[in-house]
């Protein structure tokens, strides 16, 4: 089994989830549970900083389209801190997530949207 963090912290009306590590199909379903038992109704946003991820297979990715869907219906959104550096750029943007999510290179610009 992979390992994959999950440390969540609030600002101001937005819910920061700092995922690290590697989420795959052994723990995706206990990453967005985590994640969504995270976010009240009363924030305005997810934000998700993959900064500290190395690693997401196709379960992980769906999981990012499942929260949005899901943010979605409650009003609110989701956004992702993704780094030109990160090794997830390419898999992330060949799947189209942003489509789903505003995507960011740092959090002060995901947390200022």
């Amino acid at each position: 089994m992979t390992s994959a963090e999950v440390a969540i912290e609030r600002r101001g009306g937005t819910v920061v989830a700092h995922l690290s590590g590697e989420v795959d199909m052994t723990n995706s379903a206990r990453v967005r549970d985590e994640l969504l038992v995270s976010v009240p109704n009363d924030a305005l946003a997810l934000v998700v900083d993959l900064d500290g991820c190395r690693y997401l297979d196709s379960a992980a990715i769906e999981v990012l389209f499942d929260l949005a869907r899901r943010l979605g219906r409650r009003r609110q959104e989701l956004r992702l801190v993704l780094p030109q550096s990160s090794p997830l750029v390419r898999v992330l943007m060949l799947t189209d997530v942003q489509s789903v999510a505003g995507v960011h290179e740092t959090l002060d610009s995901a947390l200022a949207q």
